[in-house]
């Protein structure tokens, strides 16, 4: 019982102390808006007291009370037939499809303006940004939206091939690495390429990747490719197990402890790690390349930044080299782990504990692109009402117009100030005891547990004050 209250204490205190250390602090950098600095001294007090109290907490904690918080019922009763597969997700698909094939013709004869084609605020906006918060609070609905399905279900039918029989088998010994490839091509477009934003040059590269996969489906079968080749497919379903639904035994939808189903997932194979690792460094290379610090180091004048032709070298490289330095650090901290409670494997827990990661990453996908998704959708409604350019009020908008004005208001900007701070220490804390969930799970004493968790610990509060510091600080280009 007295374990009990101090382990509620320390809840109760930790919280508010964390939000305090970072409550008005003033953050967010974002593209097309404004630069707001969060003061250095605020958010390294608020991350040393979130990571103490943390573990403050855990220590306290009896091991069963984790395995009581993220029980999820996944076991299917014994004798439940396999359930059809549902026709309305083919038409749901075949609509994306559609809607799809309209973008890319947007993209082409609609307006050459980024701003105002809904191909790029569709793709970067509302996919990149919006899906993937969207998976992290419905699940994973990407199954039925995707724009393969329907095209892969009507070819297949009208040449009468067995869709559980593809020609070609997809080597085993390849994992993840299609994906892995499709991910890097995808962020390097992103991030280096010439202009990512240009709606005709978009057109091309989404209409190219949309061409390759399918063929890919129809070469190995849509099962196989989407859950190994399919770089959005294995993304979005990463993301979904931090939802607060999921399917239990009796198929029905339930509420759950977000996370539970990161403990319930089987563990990820090592190509699989480097693939959510390459993701988390994608997002941080997205904040990293455009602050003063980065442009400096590679000889770039900020307040002159020449244009991203002189910047394309540096930032392949600069992505490979995040990718390197996030995967090289992680096995590092969970090899040591290992070693210091005692385990045989250095590497046994590497797919586990690749998924607590997914918490921070979440948090700062959110805080980083915050202030983008409020602009952005504005301009993502203006372009729908008239997405070829021609004059058309399909919506009946009447005269709208995209307003930037919350971010020079103080009492709009004190509310994204204390959302996104509160939302990187959460997003902290979760995954820090997620971590030590799944390490009472890989070890058999609560003891070598904590000690596995020593390193990684470490990784987690430097990841969380190099996110919190690309936040806040100045960027150019």
């Amino acid at each position: 019982m007295r374990r009990g209250k101090i382990c509620a204490n320390a809840i109760a205190l930790a919280l508010p102390l964390s939000a305090a250390a970072l409550g008005d602090a003033l953050a967010h950098t974002s593209e097309r808006a404004v630069l707001m600095l969060l003061p250095t001294d605020y958010y390294l007090i608020g991350g040393a007291i979130a990571v103490a109290c943390t573990f403050a907490v855990l220590g306290f904690m009896p091991a069963h009370i984790l395995g009581r918080i993220f029980v999820h019922d996944t076991e299917a009763p014994a004798q439940a037939p396999p359930r059809p597969e549902n026709g309305r997700r083919y038409a749901v698909s075949g609509l994306s499809f559609l809607i799809f094939a309209f973008l890319i013709y947007g993209g082409f004869a609609g307006s050459r303006d980024p701003l105002a084609n809904p191909l790029p605020l569709t793709i970067w906006t509302l996919g990149w940004v919006g899906l993937t918060l969207a998976h992290a609070l419905f699940g994973n609905f990407w199954h039925w939206i995707n724009p393969w399905s329907g095209p892969y279900r009507i070819v297949t039918a009208l040449i009468r091939r067995d869709e559980e029989r593809p020609p070609l088998s997809l080597p085993k010994g390849l994992g993840h690495l299609p994906a892995i490839l499709g991910l890097f091509a995808v962020g390097w477009f992103e991030l280096v390429d010439l202009a990512p934003d240009d709606p005709g040059r978009l057109a091309w590269a989404a209409g190219a990747y949309w061409s390759i996969t399918f063929g890919a489906m129809l070469a190995f079968g849509e099962a196989e490719w989407r859950s190994r080749g399919e770089c959005f497919s294995i993304f979005f379903r990463f993301v979904s197990l931090l939802a607060p639904f999921a399917r239990n035994g009796a198929g029905r939808i339930v509420p759950v402890v977000p996370g539970a189903r990161v403990l319930a997932a089987p563990p990820p194979p090592l190509s699989a790690v480097l693939f959510i690792l390459l993701a988390l460094a994608t997002v941080s290379f997205d904040g990293l390349n455009k602050t003063f610090w980065y442009l400096d180091l590679i000889g770039i004048n900020p307040l002159a930044f020449p244009g991203r032709s002189a910047v394309v070298w540096p930032n392949t490289f600069g992505l490979i080299g995040m990718f390197g330095a996030m995967a090289g650090l992680f096995c590092f901290c969970v090899a040591v782990g290992a070693r210091a409670a005692g385990a045989k494997n250095p590497w046994a827990g590497l797919g586990c504990l690749v998924l607590a990661l997914l918490p921070i990453s979440l948090a700062y996908h959110f805080s980083h692109y915050l202030t983008v998704l409020l602009v952005n959708l504005q301009y993502a409604l203006a372009a729908a009402t008239d997405p070829l350019g021609m004059g058309l009020d399909l919506l009946g908008l009447g005269r709208f117009h995209v307003t930037t004005s919350f971010l020079a208001d103080h009492r709009s900007v004190e509310v994204i100030w204390n959302l996104v701070a509160g939302v990187i220490v959460i997003g902290h804390l979760w995954a820090v005891v997620l971590a030590h969930a799944i390490a009472l799970r890989l070890h058999d004493t609560p003891r070598r547990a904590a000690n596995s968790q020593v390193p990684l610990a470490a990784l987690m509060v430097a990841y969380t004050v190099f996110g919190l510091w690309l936040l806040s600080t100045p960027t150019g280009a």
